[in-house]
């Protein structure tokens, strides 16, 4: 009994020493609190210190922090200085501790200070400070400072309490009812006390969330304008004031395209935008027909590339041993809050051998060489990669004989002569209505191009045909996904299982992964290695290692992120179906769709001084237009 005892208690302990390391290598950041004091402001010589101070709880091992902030609306930043707990750092690029380096590249200037030591879960006080110049923005009824104190980058940690302070000269005291004093980002109260601004956020900031500060004060005459200033405030007044006006004219006019060479365009449609008629083919296919990859198919089948199959592209890359998904739920009090978490890791596989849409997506997912990257991450960002993905597909449909030319090339087409027509119909009405002396049978002519015009757009997606080549691969495709959505029909369950992985994108990319997946819930089946349900504990409890890190901007090391876990060797081995994943793989797909197409919504203020005034003098009238920001993290 007592041998039995001591065997437990060995096993125990034998455990627990082998978790430290797991353990010992997460790491993460909160900052405690985030001030920053903007003072010795001169109006005349356009320039102001900024001083960023940091209380930040460290958990994991730190050596290097780094801010880089964008010189767009700037002219220069001088005079780093970088302290820790009160003790300065030398200025060096030698990457020894106790120092920092200053370097400007693409637009932006890079400060990347070393601890003092390397640092382990402690609480540390940092401060960052410069001098900016030709960042003050000069107009006649009130100069402005601008500028966002604390960038929305911050790596994904978030902030418990945040402050900015803003010291003017007595001289250029806001004025009531005059001066607007406001806020953009996290919701904030502004006070103002003679010539002292100061804006506390009303809450902890998110991840991603950040704090500008826009201050009016009445004009210098002796002022130095910056540079940039009349280039930016010409086209800030062109996006706020011209933009929407000349896109909700292009709305009108398109609502009026419609009428005029109908029967051409039919006739068009009837002799060169259907595709050729193919030979006999199967009603289902048990096999992929050929080897082209799930993006190309499912662009093929539907004539489209879509999110659909850029996701299914990545559950492809990751069946080939290119990536892995990691997936970490919080299940929540009696089930009610549960949350699901994604990342995306790279393997240490080169991706030489990839397609060029392929890779050029492994490059979007994972920019700069990154080898991880949250879901959340993506949140309206990626949608910004979608047109250059879509047109890489497009141009591989091309180049593998399905299409002559591109589909989306001749939609564009078709609408671009549809969108011409309906502006010379809607021009040569006003034009009829206002000079001449216009009668109903005048006004028909310009409704008539308009028509044409409707029609033109109508028919456009139904433009596209495939080459004799493409319509039999597309009509064989259609086969093998009618043998996927009914795989109970063909009693297929427990021969497709065998080729679970391979068949997976495919059903992502006709649109069919949820049923897919439900199918194998109950068929004993290894699960993908590439998938890790951390939650689900044992093989999968310490997440995965990404590939081998490569350099990045000459940092020192990788960043550090918030949601990243321990990099410790897993272990453990494979057991059980696929049960219990089908809603962690559906999840994830769901949530790829949401945040890969997401966008960020217009800026707006979120506090402002109450005895301010009702507008801006100059620079345009929401957010989005600071100098400064940019980022800041550790690692």
């Amino acid at each position: 009994m007592k041998r039995g005892l001591l065997g437990v208690l060995i096993g125990l302990l034998a455990l627990t020493l082998a978790a430290q390391p797991l353990f010992a290598q997460t790491r993460s950041v909160y900052w405690n609190a985030w001030n920053v004091l903007i003072d010795q402001v001169d109006t005349t010589q356009n320039s102001f210190r900024v001083t960023e101070n940091y209380d930040v709880s460290f958990t994991g091992p730190f050596s290097f922090g780094t801010a880089n902030i964008p010189t767009d609306r700037l002219d220069r930043i001088e005079n780093v200085t970088v302290t820790q707990n009160g003790v300065p750092l030398r200025a060096s690029c030698t990457r020894q501790p106790g120092t920092y380096c200053v370097t400007y590249e693409d637009g932006e200037i890079n400060i990347v200070y070393y601890f003092l030591s390397p640092i382990n879960s402690s609480r540390e006080k940092i401060q960052v400070a410069y001098d900016v110049h030709g960042a003050l923005r000069s107009y006649e009824g009130g100069d402005q400072l601008w500028w966002a104190a604390i960038p929305s980058e911050h790596y994904g940690f978030p902030i418990g309490a945040a402050t900015v302070k803003v010291m003017l000269p007595e001289a250029s005291t806001p004025r009531a009812e005059i001066d607007p004093v406001v806020t953009y980002g996290a919701p904030a109260t502004v006070d103002v006390e003679g010539s002292t601004v100061t804006a506390a956020a009303t809450r902890p900031l998110s991840g991603d969330e950040g704090l500008e500060i826009r201050v009016q004060y009445p004009h210098n005459p002796n002022a130095i304008a910056p540079a940039w200033q009349a280039s930016f405030d010409t086209q800030r007044a062109y996006d706020e004031n011209v933009l929407p006006l000349i896109n909700l004219v292009i709305l009108a006019a398109s609502a009026l395209i419609g009428i005029g060479g109908t029967l051409f365009i039919l006739i068009r449609w009837q002799t060169r935008g259907r595709d050729p008629e193919t030979g006999p083919v199967p009603t289902h296919l048990s096999e992929p027909p050929d080897n082209s990859p799930p993006a190309v198919v499912g662009a093929l089948v539907d004539e489209t590339a879509d999110l659909r199959d850029i996701i299914s592209t990545l559950v492809d890359l990751a069946r080939r041993g290119y990536l892995v998904f990691e997936e970490s739920k919080t299940e929540g009090f009696f089930g009610i809050g549960a949350d699901r978490s994604f990342v995306f890791k790279r393997t240490d596989k080169p991706l030489d051998d990839l397609a060029p849409f392929e890779a050029q997506l492994m490059r979007e997912v994972f920019p700069r060489g990154t080898l991880e990257r949250t879901m959340a991450s993506m949140r309206n960002t990626f949608y910004k990669s979608i047109p250059r993905l879509q047109r890489d597909l497009y141009s591989e449909l091309v180049k593998r004989d399905f299409f002559a030319r591109s589909p989306e090339t001749t939609r564009a087409t078709w609408t671009g002569m549809g969108t011409l027509l309906g502006g010379l119909g809607l021009v040569g009405f006003f034009l009829m209505f206002a000079v001449l002396d216009i009668s109903s049978l005048w006004l028909a002519l310009p409704v008539a191009v308009g028509f044409v015009g409707v029609v033109a757009i109508v028919a456009g997606p139904h433009m596209p045909a495939k080459t004799a080549h493409g319509a039999e691969a597309a009509a064989k495709w259609k086969a093998f996904q009618r043998y996927l959505s009914d795989l109970q029909s063909f009693a297929g369950e427990e021969a497709a299982a065998e080729r679970f992985e391979q068949y997976l994108p495919y059903a992502v990319a006709f649109g069919i992964e949820r049923s897919f997946l439900r199918k194998f819930e109950a068929v004993p089946m290894v699960p993908p290695v590439w998938y890790y349900p951390t939650w689900r504990g044992g093989y999968w409890s310490g997440g995965y290692r990404p590939g081998t890190p490569l350099p990045s901007a000459g940092l020192p090391g990788d960043l550090a992120r918030a949601g990243g876990g321990g990099l410790d060797d897993l272990s453990g081995g494979l057991a059980g179906g696929l049960e219990g994943m089908s809603d962690g793989l559906t999840s994830m797909l769901n949530s790829a769709s949401s945040v890969m197409n997401s966008r960020p919504a217009s800026t707006k203020s979120s506090g402002s001084w109450g005895r301010g005034g009702g507008s801006f003098s100059g620079g345009g009238f929401s957010g989005g237009g600071f100098s400064g920001g940019g980022g800041r993290g550790f690692g």
